[in-house]
């Protein structure tokens, strides 16, 4: 694909919410196979509703296609998973297993899928059936939190902001002359799985953003006010390479890049495959928030957090190093978690309140982090830490931008 090059565009940041790793398999008890009915689902889209019962889940998605194609990719005991429909939600589920009443067997099964690092995020959703119908309380809720962020409506783009957790679900598809209808299809390039973020729009005669799009839902894009009508939408997720295309908003298919786009029933879909980064490379974990003083995370950093754990599970040879940064070398109070706390996310009276130099607090906050990551199964030996205080900061303490002297950085260094 064209790589364009918009220096002028600010990075943007990538999403905070908790990632939506949650999914359950079931077995074929609903009566539809995809190696038996790929062939007419790929003619008309049509994917059976989910019927009562327990699903045990290895990928959710909100467009039939990625979902067909993602389970074509894999097996599971040789098997073709199969893919449902979630009446609450429209979601597309690839799942394993299901049991109408069997609670057991959908743990014991869901514990399997854990045990495979492809399916370590393998979850169990409930259809028409409450918790309170089971024997004891499960981990795992009827509702599907969402990873995807809220839109961000025109004029209101501001990069240094936290999103919102909220699932928006897609908004219904208008005829109208002025607007066009997009949907931007991004996709996992190794594990063929939806990569939930934004998709950044761009004014392209006027280097101006001018709003921020959730990934794989149907959005209404009014065209801008220059005379070519020219966009630039450009996906930058944490962990993935950034990729652009430009195109004119009313004649996409006249883009150099048309290959990206197809047109299907008025809607436009941009379709983008997302390759990770390499060894040697730094990301910066713009999404990654701290309390003052404090090496404890705002609840915002849970996406980033698990775009970055996504990352170590895809790929067990990765190793990493996690460098902590501060804005200034000034010395001061350090409030960090005790040995056996793992609330990393909110500040408690059960922390501890110290001293430190500002290198300290940049070696906590890294700390934290790999601390975070041991929890959820990753091997201490996967991971470095560094902390450099203020000694490579970006911006000038006194800079309008200096808050973004504090950040984590994430160094891919083997794998």
């Amino acid at each position: 694909m064209k790589k364009i090059r918009f220096w002028q565009v600010n990075r943007v940041l990538p999403l905070t919410v908790s990632l939506i790793f949650a999914f359950s398999f079931f077995s074929s008890s609903t009566g539809f196979n995809l190696s038996d009915s790929f062939e007419m689902n790929e003619r008309n889209q049509s994917l059976p509703y989910l019927e009562k019962g327990m699903y045990i889940i290895v990928g959710a998605f909100q467009i039939a296609e990625n979902a067909m194609q993602y389970a074509r990719s894999i097996k599971v005991k040789g098997k073709t998973p199969d893919v449902g429909r979630y009446r609450e939600n429209g979601m597309y589920y690839v799942y394993a297993y299901t049991t109408k009443d069997d609670l057991e067997f959908a743990r014991a099964r869901r514990a399997e899928l854990r045990a495979m690092n492809q399916f370590y995020d393998a979850w169990i959703l409930y259809v028409g059936i409450t918790l309170k119908e089971l024997t004891e309380k499960e981990e795992t809720p009827d509702v599907v939190a969402m990873s995807q962020p809220k839109e961000i409506a025109a004029g209101k783009v501001n990069l240094d902001q936290p999103k919102t957790e909220e699932f928006i679900p897609p908004p219904p598809v208008q005829q109208d002359q002025n607007l066009y209808n997009y949907r931007f299809n991004v996709i996992n390039a190794t594990s063929l799985r939806e990569v939930p973020g934004y998709v950044t729009i761009i004014d392209a005669a006027r280097n101006k953003a001018m709003k921020s799009l959730s990934t794989n839902q149907i959005h209404q894009l009014e065209a801008p006010s220059s005379q070519s009508k020219e966009i630039i939408a450009m996906c930058d997720i944490f962990g993935f390479v950034k990729e652009q295309v430009k195109f004119k908003i009313d004649d996409p298919m006249s883009s150099e890049d048309k290959g990206m786009i197809e047109e299907s029933g008025g809607i436009y879909t941009v379709k983008f495959v997302l390759a990770r980064h390499k060894v040697g490379e730094i990301l910066t974990m713009y999404n990654v928030y701290f309390y003052n003083d404090a090496a404890i995370m705002k609840p915002e950093s849970k996406f980033e957090l698990n775009s970055l754990l996504g990352m170590l599970k895809e790929n067990e040879k990765l190793t990493i190093r996690i460098h902590g940064h501060t804005n200034g070398n000034t010395a001061g109070k350090i409030i960090k978690l005790k040995e056996d706390d793992n609330n990393f996310f909110e500040i408690t009276a059960n922390n501890i309140d110290g001293l430190g130099s500002a290198k300290d607090l940049s070696q906590e906050r890294a700390d934290i982090i790999a601390r975070w990551l041991m929890e959820q199964g990753i091997d201490k030996k996967r991971m470095d830490i560094k902390g450099w205080g203020g000694k490579k900061m970006i911006y000038k303490k006194t800079d309008a931008m200096a808050g973004k002297n504090v950040r984590v950085e994430i160094e891919l260094v083997k794998g």
